[in-house]
């Protein structure tokens, strides 16, 4: 029986291995005599004719704060963890650091680094800190919900067929969702999934098959998401690929999909209950007793999570009144710079206009990937260029088609001039029981898989096909191509302007670097655009296209271009450190901050005016790489160690823990994108753990050759190096990063030839995460 005057803990760990389980139930035992915590262990509950998920749950409610270990990560503990935090129990974690460390690492799957934990090595110590570690500040809870897009997806690093079906069902009963995409962000921070639970009303977990690759970290991530939704009581859907990997205790909690036919009926279920969750008293505001601090929304790190706010506090740059007045066909950044955000301010504002038709389409590159290896592999590369264009003109056209159809399906019912242009469309549009079921991924999968079946019922596997134009045109179109493209033309003159954004294109391709066949798949889209935007104009029909792509995937594109510079693009990459503090500001502005509206008076309520004795904003901004994304990323990092530890404002121990935490998940993310480009160097930047901050070029080849890195591949290296900004030329004991060059390779490497031998410097944003000691 638990006194009055003592604490209550549960101590949730798994049963493997069995030195953490003895070494726990040691310390546990040696509690007994303490007049401040009584602390029970699964163990110690009334389990028979129970599964034991029931009763530690029951356990967590029950009980004043959970202990936790995590040395080797279990996915019914990660479960138990995300519950009490949803329940607002305080967490204290534990790993034992005998214990040697197994893949899913806290490296890969973040979460626990964020969220903090003690390390120990035997009973005695584990038993003193429980005793005395604070256990009265739980992690603060919003109650604020996003009723805009009141859906949370954990989404997992390969878009199957599988999990393009999640996503469709989830747009078909016409609920926006936020996400968290490992291909925008590699690592999950605690304190963003507990903000992205708290603000939904529904959350789907999909748990990938044993056989899938990385399904250990995803489902690890599942385990906690899924904990925190019900913890949390929101309506919560978790999908499983198969009888894996979800464990027999946790099995009534979990929808088993055998094909993806199996999601529809469980989305449906879910999307019924998150209505019934509208349809309650949601009228929920931010506590009154709230910090400034703890109140405060920055936004999320991804446009795609902000669509619906993005607008109240976007900063219009020129680059996206350029593309907003269609004089770029092409936004041109890196990773995280900001494109998707001109993506989605560009097609809101064109779409809300009556007579314009917006295509924003988001090929899956996975798909296009598929495609390639299905077909294109099989063909002569001339055939492959005209393939891959005709392809794109066919799906351009038929997504055109697909707008008009949806946007005007009541509309042409009152309208007698689109009555009939309208019919003769739809009749062309449908002929041959053509598929318009699920979202443009969907359609574009079920046109590939007709093409691939077409091609392989003529030429079976055979390889270095050259086909006649009669044939090629047979195999692609299952229309009337050129009545389909005349009866839209003639559609059109009923409309304004037709816009076709394509975002993501290169988003989702292998981790296995750029090939030929790649960038001619994008060459081909430009061009097919092109086209319909001359087909078009002939009818005096204004066309407008953008396409997005990262700056390393445009050099190369441009690269193996024979007529550069036709197509105009717009540079978006930053190198003003006041507009990023404007963005900063109007973020903050956003909150209804009483008249308060510069930066300088907004920014010291928030953060502590110096860290290390220089201004604490340029301090975030010298570590962001000049990327908004990392900015908002590291700040929020910062904001969320100053939240739990009860903080008003962020102080110089939260900006050190941040720093820290953001720093792994940015070796990680610039790591991916090296690889996408050069195949094999995602691990590369980890050579450099506990070197020098400031190395010559001697150094670095050292470096990189102990790593393994051959003699003909350094050079190729060194350049990435260069131009994600993780190294800085040293010029009159000054860092200049790429950044600093304008992103210009040609004027980075013109000073180093002028300087002779230079030092380089070692990104301080980087130090952290591999353990380097500054200057």
């Amino acid at each position: 029986m638990m006194t009055c005057n003592k604490e209550s803990g549960f101590y949730a760990y798994a049963s493997h291995p069995p030195e953490v389980g003895q070494t726990i139930e040691q310390a546990v035992e040696a509690l007994q005599t303490s007049p401040k915590n009584e602390v029970k262990t699964w163990k110690a509950l009334d389990i028979p004719g129970h599964f034991i998920s029931e009763k530690v749950l029951e356990g967590i409610e029950s009980c004043d704060f959970l202990v936790a270990d995590i040395s080797q990560l279990n996915f019914n503990v990660t479960y138990e963890i995300g519950y009490a935090i949803g329940k607002g129990k305080r967490i204290l974690l534990t790993k034992n650091k005998t214990i040697r460390e197994v893949s899913p690492a806290i490296r890969e799957v973040g979460i626990f680094d964020t969220l903090g934990y003690k390390e120990y090595q035997n009973s005695q110590e584990l038993s003193e800190f429980i005793n005395s570690a604070n256990k009265s500040s739980p992690f603060a809870v919003s109650n604020k919900i996003n009723v805009k897009s009141p859906v949370y997806l954990l989404e997992g690093m390969h878009k199957t067929d599988w999990a393009s079906r999640i996503v469709s069902r989830i747009k078909k009963a016409r609920f926006l969702f936020r996400s968290f995409d490992p291909n925008e962000q590699p690592r999950l921070a605690a304190s963003d999934a507990i903000v992205q639970v708290s603000q939904s009303h529904g959350v789907v977990v999909p748990l990938l098959s044993n056989n899938v690759v990385g399904a250990d970290v995803h489902n690890i991530r599942g385990a906690f998401i899924a904990g925190l939704s019900d913890g949390m009581e929101k309506a919560l859907c978790i999908l499983q690929q198969g009888d894996d990997p979800v464990p027999l205790d946790y099995r009534d909690f979990v929808c088993i999909t055998r094909h993806p036919d199996d999601v529809n009926e469980h989305i449906a279920d879910f999307a019924g209950k998150v209505a019934e969750a509208f349809q309650k008293d949601t009228e929920v505001a931010t506590s009154s007793a709230d910090t400034f601090l703890q109140s405060l929304d920055l936004g999320s790190t991804s446009a795609e999570n902000e669509m619906r706010t993005l607008e109240s506090y976007y900063l219009k740059t020129d680059q996206f009144l350029k593309s907003l007045r269609g004089e770029a066909n092409i936004v041109v950044g890196r990773k995280g710079s900001g494109k998707s955000a001109i993506f989605l301010q560009v097609r809101d504002r064109e779409r809300n206009k009556k007579g314009n038709i917006v295509l924003d389409l988001k090929p899956d590159g996975y798909k296009l990937i598929k495609f390639k290896e299905l077909i294109l592999l099989f063909l002569e590369e001339g055939t492959f260029q005209h393939t891959i264009m005709a392809f794109w003109e066919y799906v351009l056209l038929l997504e055109i088609c697909y707008k008009i159809l949806e946007k005007d399906k009541e509309q042409h019912k009152r309208d007698h001039t689109l009555y009939e242009p309208y019919r003769t469309l739809a009749d062309l549009y449908h002929a041959d029981g053509y598929e318009t079921e699920g979202d443009f991924s969907e359609r574009m999968s079920s046109l590939m898989e007709s093409i691939s079946t077409e091609y392989r019922s003529q030429y079976g596997d055979k390889a270095n096909v050259r086909l006649s134009a009669p044939s090629l045109t047979e195999m692609l179109y299952c229309h009337d191509v050129r009545a389909l493209s005349q009866q839209v033309i003639d559609y059109m003159a009923h409309k304004e302007v037709c816009w076709l954004l394509f975002d993501n294109i290169d988003k989702g391709w292998p981790t296995s670097g750029l090939k030929h066949e790649d960038l001619l798949i994008i060459r081909g889209l430009i061009d097919a655009t092109k086209k319909i935007e001359r087909q078009f104009g002939k009818s005096n029909i204004l066309v407008n296209t953008i396409v997005f792509l990262r700056n390393d995937v445009y050099e190369l594109l441009v690269q193996e271009t024979s007529d550069r510079g036709k197509e105009a693009s717009v540079l978006l990459d930053w190198t003003d450190p006041d507009l990023l503090r404007e963005l900063i500001r109007l973020r903050i502005v956003s909150n209804d901050v009483n008249g308060e509206e510069t930066f300088e008076s907004l920014w010291p309520r928030v953060f502590v005016s110096h860290y290390t004795g220089e201004e604490s904003s340029q301090y975030l901004i010298d570590r962001s790489l000049m990327r908004p994304r990392f900015l908002l990323n590291l700040i929020n990092q910062c904001k969320s160690f100053a939240i739990n530890l009860n903080h008003e404002r962020v102080l110089e121990e939260d900006v050190r823990k941040g720093l820290a935490a953001y720093s792994t998940d940015l070796l990680t993310d610039i790591g991916y994108e090296m690889n996408d480009v050069e195949s094999g160097s995602d691990d590369i930047l980890y050579a450099f753990i506990g070197s020098r901050s400031v190395v010559t070029k001697d150094d670095i080849s050292r470096i990189l050759g102990d790593f393994g890195v051959g003699q003909n591949f350094i050079d190729d290296v060194f350049e990435l190096l260069l131009w994600y900004g993780f190294i800085g030329l040293i010029i009159d004991d000054e860092p200049k990063y790429i950044y600093d060059f304008n992103y210009s390779m040609k004027l980075m490497y013109g000073m180093i030839k002028n300087k002779g031998e230079l030092n380089y410097l070692i990104n301080p944003a980087f130090w952290p995460g591999l353990m380097i000691q500054g200057c």
